[in-house]
């Protein structure tokens, strides 16, 4: 079996039932932090000792218990919730709060299980180091007869995850337009599924998800201008979800 997630959250069992709300906040604002080191320990194609494939670091208030098998193939690691300072990082851009608990986290895992520490430790000391970013390149594609390359760029943070796109003249090597066209909700179910690929209709650039919809159109012609005119293709609760807080955010 193979080491393929990380996850670190409220622990459900004590908080899903009078807190979920409370929960589900803390889990939106760290899942861009599961999510980095769940791909990133993917790649270190670990094998467990058979009985789990994820280490899960649970947070809670209440009498912290060992680490344990629990559900089915989890590792579970409890560790103690400090609320009243979750309170004062959680509306930052700080991420310390939430590595420092994973790195203990891991440290005691370790001591139940075998697991790869010393490359944990060092993917938290990257993290840190490069600012907490988890960037990826979601899609690039040159259009050379409309002499134009498009890429689309996923930044997943604490408070939302977005899609940036930039804009390139090939003939002229240099850049048209760089924007956000897309803010979601910092959770992989919300926005893992919006972006397949182009396609190019006349003078427009239109965005397909993995559903093969168009979602998301830009208009050719004022990319020239330095202008990026787009239009998102939805109902209205579609178009809410893909501009999540942008008039607070920036």
């Amino acid at each position: 079996m193979t080491l393929y997630y990380i996850s670190i959250g409220l622990d459900y069992d004590k908080y899903s039932k009078n807190e979920n709300k409370y929960r589900y906040d803390f889990q939106l604002r760290t899942r861009f932090i599961s999510n980095f080191f769940s791909k990133a320990v993917r790649k270190l194609r670990f094998k467990t000792d058979g009985t789990f494939n994820m280490i899960s670091i649970a947070l809670h208030e209440g009498k912290i218990k060992q680490p344990s098998i629990s559900l089915i193939d989890v590792l579970k690691v409890e560790l103690p919730f400090d609320r009243i300072l979750y309170e004062k990082v959680k509306d930052t851009q700080a991420c310390n709060f939430y590595l420092d608990l994973l790195e203990e986290g891991f440290k005691n895992a370790s001591k139940f299980k075998a697991i790869p520490l010393d490359e944990l430790l060092l993917l938290i000391s990257e993290f840190r180091i490069g600012n907490c970013k988890n960037e990826w390149l979601l899609k690039k594609k040159k259009f050379k007869e409309k002499d134009i390359e498009i890429i689309l760029t996923g930044e997943f943070t604490t408070n939302y995850f977005q899609v940036v796109t930039t804009v390139n003249q090939l003939s002229k090597k240099k850049e048209l337009v760089k924007e956000v066209i897309i803010r979601t909700e910092p959770d992989e179910i919300v926005f893992e599924n919006l972006i397949k690929d182009f396609k190019l209709i006349e003078n427009q650039i239109e965005i397909i998800n993995k559903f093969d919809d168009v979602i998301l159109t830009i208009n050719i012609d004022k990319l020239f201008e330095r202008i990026l005119d787009f239009n998102v293709i939805g109902n209205k609760k579609f178009k809410k979800d893909l501009s999540y807080r942008l008039n607070i955010l920036t």
